[in-house]
């Protein structure tokens, strides 16, 4: 009995030429086409009526909560300040006054 060996090539590559012409155009890359990226929803506020001003919402003022020491201490500070800023030639008492009315307005008291 004869076998008969045969050696398994590989398949050739195929390359099909194409036939038809071919332009500048067609061999530049295809781009997918997508959609137009969509901008986020922004909320419409109505227009305010003619002769009107709008107004900016306020921030809430949060009362801060400050020792009788620090509050003193705070003042002082300031005070010394005001009375830098006028080389000492001003009135003490009102530059405490001005300062109490300062951190008074810094920390949200009313007076």
């Amino acid at each position: 009995m004869a076998e008969a060996t045969t050696k398994a090539t590989p398949a050739a590559k195929k390359t099909a030429a194409k036939t038809t012409k071919t332009s500048a155009v067609d061999t530049k890359p295809k781009a997918k086409k997508t959609e137009p990226a969509k901008a986020p929803a922004v909320k419409k506020t109505p227009a305010p009526a003619p002769g009107k001003v709008a107004k900016a919402p306020k921030a809430p003022v949060e009362k801060k909560t400050v020792s009788d020491e620090q509050r003193y201490r705070m003042i002082a500070e300031a005070a010394y300040y005001r009375a830098e800023s006028s080389h000492f030639k001003s009135d003490s008492l009102r530059d405490w006054i001005e300062a109490e009315r300062d951190i008074a307005l810094l920390l949200g008291e009313s007076k």
